[in-house]
């Protein structure tokens, strides 16, 4: 055991070692941000067609009628939920979640409240609604990742539109505008990098979110897309089956924040 243990230990340091350096100096370039934005394009459109109802071959899609209360699914959207594009890699994963008794206001009560993201969802720390112009929200967020041997702060401004096909569906579909890296947060020698010019941890992120009333509830669809740098070719066959699992994790942790933070909000309506 204690054989293992330190082989564990040496892996985990290597990991480290080998991504600090070139986490230094990860470049965003113009042919990967228009590679993601095409990759993105072609998600949004299969999104919805997926949320009208219509698979692929035009047969109609029954989704999450056999979920329960508060059960949350989650799993890759396109390959294993990596995909490499030209000079980066395309993370994209998608989940459900079913939240009994509660209705579309419930739901988007919370999802419109972007002043409240820092309480509903761990890993944000701050939250702030930057402004709104009929049914689109501007939100800049701080949110704290770890995993594969790299930690990052970041400060993330995006926009979020609303739609509404009808009375009982919702969907939303966002974009960053802007995703900077902050060194030293909280210090007083604070200060963000430029985008693009950073670790690579994240250069862009997509969400798609779709809001589904049924008679006892309503079902919750998310898919979150993201784009970094490429892993060290000789330590992907290591980072990236954890990249893998912080992925889908990260997808079952937001639905169930989600969730958890409808329910409370309808006790408190009740009360």
């Amino acid at each position: 055991m204690r054989t293992d243990r330190l082989a564990l230990r040496a892996i985990t340091w290597a990991l480290c070692l080998c991504l600090a350096a070139p986490a230094a100096a990860a470049d965003l370039q113009e042919h990967t941000a228009r590679a993601f934005d095409s990759y993105v394009k072609q998600a949004r459109r299969a999104f919805l067609e997926r949320i009208g109802g219509v698979a692929a071959d035009g047969s109609k899609v029954q989704r999450g009628a056999t979920l329960r209360d508060a059960e949350v699914t989650a799993g890759p959207a396109g390959e294993d939920g990596i995909i490499a594009v030209p000079g980066g890699l395309v993370h994209h994963w998608m989940g459900s979640t079913f939240i009994a008794g509660a209705s579309l206001q419930d739901v988007l009560a919370v999802s419109y409240a972007y002043d409240e993201y820092h309480a509903v969802y761990k890993p944000v720390s701050a939250s702030r609604l930057l402004g709104r112009e009929g049914n689109t929200y501007r939100a800049l967020l701080r949110i704290g990742e770890s995993g594969a041997g790299l930690s990052a702060i970041l400060d993330v401004t995006t926009r979020v539109q609303y739609s509404y096909p009808h009375s009982r569906s919702v969907y939303s579909t966002s974009a960053s505008d802007e995703i900077r890296e902050v060194r030293n947060a909280g210090k007083t020698n604070e200060h963000s990098l430029s985008p693009g010019h950073d670790s690579g941890y994240l250069w862009r992120a997509a969400t798609f979110t779709h809001f589904l009333q049924r008679d006892s509830g309503v079902l919750v669809e998310m898919e979150a897309i993201g784009l970094s740098r490429q892993f060290p070719s000789l330590l992907r066959w290591i980072i990236e089956p954890v990249a893998q699992r912080l992925g889908r994790r990260s997808v079952e942790r937001s639905l169930r924040e989600f969730g958890e933070a409808v329910r409370a909000r309808a006790r408190q309506a009740m009360s």
